[in-house]
């Protein structure tokens, strides 16, 4: 933001060169990005334009007699497209310089030129050049233009989002008043008010989302006279980086820079039924804003009507229409508090940033700021334009806000701070900032923040604020500080901890990659899942939030492959995200992905290599069960496999995890441009990943030994293994694993039949089995599957 030094001293009665006051906001912790000094160089001379006629050599150009006060006129060239007979301007005569460019005699396309005429850029006044300045008439001919511009400066500065007090003038002259404990001007006025009619009678307010707007205050602006603003104003405006418009927008757009809070202005005429209604858009629809451009809202977006139409976007932008026009005579006067988040959401949504919506997005006075801008703005409108301000304010505040308050104690600022200063003196200091302090004791003082802080919440922000006005630059560095290296693990991290902790003692190496991809790969193995696209992606390939993992860990893999990098195993730890009709249901998920490639043990001089395949694949997630608390895990077929996968894959469900794994179908992989099988598992681990994992508990090796059994039985093919397996545990306690080891398919079996062996081991921790304890649960196991599932023993 761009501070002129002038305007800022209007604040704050101090006569300090700009430097100084620069250094003072830095040592304040505010960011001084420039100071620029303005003037208008010797030689530049207040100028009369008599004539004006076309260059007979080229078509922009015009030959102008121009009255400098020296007796006789002189000719100039000029490009200007505003140049006009009768007009005043600045004349920059020859052997004046402007900047490094020295004005000289000069032929231009064979006509004469004894000088320029100059813009407001050509002199360093302001960015303004689309045409040369324009002084007032009853500036004397001849007289230097820094008489009548004096010198100033100009303090740029970067804001922080939490600091939107300091994006105005009054907010930067509180920071100065606080450093050089000089007092804070109040530089508010207040309208004359007619006595014929009061403001309630010609229009009313309606705030139908009091959450989205807590304050809407309103003045009414009779007989209004367009017209330039003062020269004054038009300078301050052009110096700050807005371009002068007519005297009733220019003086919203200082009350913009002077109080930071937004302000517009509306053609009461054009009201229908003379009523604002502030309400959601309740139904997606289309707005078309100032600039031109439709634009299409949801229902959470926040809007200001008349009787019967939408006429601005809430803190952003009027509607198309809704701008002060030549004919205006009667101004309402809109200056409002609307809640930053929704405002911050619609601008970032729509792409919409505006020196209005800025402000809003990091908060603005609710209280007296608001007061004072609304009713300098009417008074200005009375004396600058010559309108009527009717009697009374419209201040609709359903629920005012209320002031925080915080206790802070000596103690937390010297220890944070590293000083050592007494109560009185922090008071001292937050006083300075308006902040109303009650000494409680020694130790202790209550602090009631005003409403323009926002920033202000808690008593670390407090300590801040001591150390900014104390300055960090007369804090002394020390040469060690005492860390703590103990820290208390959360239970998500301990969580994801123990998977990397299992994972890497299996040979895997974690991955991290961007949460974002393209549009292509998203559709490729999840089309039927509604993304997240970023308003302004980077890229095609960033242009929307993941919604599957497999996409990067397959990249990582192509990438490795292509520089003879094989036998790779990967897991990455990240989410995935899932778009929803409601912004608020947006889904976020913990995933854990894993991906196998090549060999999963290397070929040794006594052993052959293990390929990978989807039984390794199963092992590795079994094993990290165990590891990790997942609960016995249970695969079952996929009904409908995912796009992802080819053959044999499975849907996997466990202790507050579920997911899939499989081998990564070749229509995926071609296009990713690997050849080798791919294998990958995705786990939803969001619920267990924050959940207390209980501790493991030690127990004993079995006394007794246990008897095993085999059972070959045959069975449909459609039939899993694993459903077989749970049957046969659940028949009695006394089974402690099964496990099946043999499939066999064959012409005695018949189409459509397998037959599985299971080995199943029995003990007891009461005594030895014998084989007569054994063999009554036998033939029970045998009797209930063939009951339950149609599966017999095979003869």
């Amino acid at each position: 933001m761009k501070i002129v030094y002038s305007w800022l001293k209007d604040f704050v009665d101090i006569d300090v060169p700009v430097e100084d006051v620069a250094d003072a906001l830095t040592s304040a912790g505010i960011e001084v990005d420039s100071v620029t000094k303005v003037s208008v160089p010797k030689g530049v001379k207040v100028a009369r334009v008599l004539s004006v006629s076309a260059h007979p050599n080229a078509d922009k150009l015009s030959v102008c007699e121009v009255d400098d006060g020296s007796g006789e006129s002189v000719q100039i060239v000029c490009g200007a497209p505003n140049v006009k007979a009768g007009m005043i301007s600045a004349l920059a005569t020859v052997g004046t310089k402007l900047g490094d460019f020295k004005i000289k005699k000069a032929k231009i396309r064979a006509m004469e030129s004894f000088g320029m005429l100059c813009s407001e850029q050509e002199l360093g006044l302001s960015e303004e050049q689309s045409g040369i300045m324009s002084l007032p008439q009853e500036y004397d001919i001849g007289a230097e233009v820094s008489n009548y511009i004096p010198e100033d400066c100009i303090i740029e500065i970067e804001i922080t989002p939490d600091r939107g007090d300091c994006l105005s003038i009054q907010g930067v002259a509180r920071e100065v008043s606080a450093k050089f404990n000089v007092p804070l001007k109040n530089t508010a006025i207040r309208p004359n008010e007619a006595d014929d009619e009061p403001i309630d009678r010609a229009i009313s307010v309606e705030i139908l989302a009091p959450q989205r707007n807590p304050r809407y205050m309103g003045r009414l602006v009779r007989n209004v006279q367009l017209g330039p603003s003062p020269d004054w104003m038009q300078r301050r405006l052009s110096l700050s980086g807005l371009r002068p418009i007519n005297n009733v927008v220019d003086i919203t757009n200082y009350m913009l820079i002077q109080y930071g809070q937004p302000m517009h202005a509306f053609d009461y005429d054009e009201i229908n039924d003379k009523k604002i209604r502030v309400k959601e858009s309740s139904t997606q629809s289309t707005f078309t804003t100032l600039d031109g451009v439709e634009r299409k809202l949801l229902e959470t977006d926040l809007l200001i009507c008349d009787g019967k139409e939408s006429v601005a976007l809430a803190g952003i932008m009027g509607g198309a229409g809704s701008e002060i026009k030549e004919s205006t005579k009667n101004v309402f006067l809109e200056c409002a508090y609307f809640e930053p988040i929704g405002i911050r959401k619609t601008s970032k949504r729509l792409g919409l940033s505006t020196d209005s919506s800025y402000r809003f997005e990091r908060g603005v006075d609710p209280s007296q700021g608001l007061v004072d801008a609304l009713d300098t703005a009417a008074a200005l409108m009375s004396d600058l334009a010559q309108g009527t301000v009717l009697k009374g304010v419209i201040d609709n505040y359903p629920t005012p806000m209320s002031e925080s308050k915080i206790t802070l104690r000596k103690s937390k600022v010297n220890k944070i701070l590293g000083i050592d200063i007494d109560i009185d003196q922090i008071i001292k200091y937050l006083t300075s900032l308006s902040i109303l302090c009650t000494k409680q004791d020694e130790e202790t003082v209550e602090c009631t923040t005003p409403l323009f802080r926002h920033d202000l919440s808690q008593e670390i922000d407090l300590v801040e604020e001591v150390g900014r006005q104390y300055g960090y630059d007369n804090i002394e560095a020390i040469e060690c500080v005492p860390i703590s290296l103990v820290k208390d693990t959360s239970v998500e991290e301990h969580n994801r901890d123990s998977i990397r902790y299992a994972l890497s003692n299996f040979g895997f190496n974690e991955l991290t990659t961007n949460s974002m991809t393209s549009e292509a790969k998203r559709k490729l193995v999840t089309p039927e899942v509604n993304p997240i696209a970023l308003l302004n992606p980077l890229n095609p390939d960033m242009a929307e939030l993941r919604t599957t993992m497999a996409p990067s860990l397959i990249e990582t893999v192509g990438y490795n492959l292509n520089r003879k990098n094989n036998d790779n195993k990967f897991f990455e730890i990240g989410k995935i995200f899932e778009n929803s009709s409601d912004i608020s249901n947006h889904t976020e998920r913990d995933i854990l992905a894993i991906i196998i490639e090549g060999n999963f043990f290397s070929p040794f001089w006594n052993s052959e290599a293990k390929p990978c395949d989807f039984y390794m694949l199963k092992g590795v997630l079994e094993t990290l069960s165990y590891n990790c608390n997942f609960g016995e895990l249970t695969f079952s077929v996929l009904e409908l496999p995912e796009p992802l996968y080819g053959t044999h894959s499975a849907s996997i469900s466990g202790n507050l995890i579920q997911g899939t794994a499989g081998r990564i179908s070749r229509k995926v992989c071609t296009f990713f441009g690997i050849k080798s099988p791919l294998y990958y598992a995705q786990l939803d681990i969001t619920e267990w990943i924050n959940s207390m994992q209980p501790l493991a508990q030690y127990t004993p090796l079995p006394k007794y030994p246990s008897l095993e059994r085999d059972f070959s039985f045959v069975m449909a093919d459609e039939i899993s293994s694993s459903i077989v397996a749970e049957e046969i545990k659940t028949q009695s306690p006394l089974v402690e694993k099964v496990e099946p080891f043999d499939v066999y398919r064959g012409d005695k079996l018949g189409d459509g039949f397998k037959s599985v062996t299971f080995s199943v081991s029995f003990r007891s921790g009461e005594k030895t089995l014998s084989d007569k304890d054994v063999e009554s649960l036998c033939e029970k196991i045998i009797a209930v599957m063939k009951k339950k599932h149609g599966v017999v023993l095979r003869s």
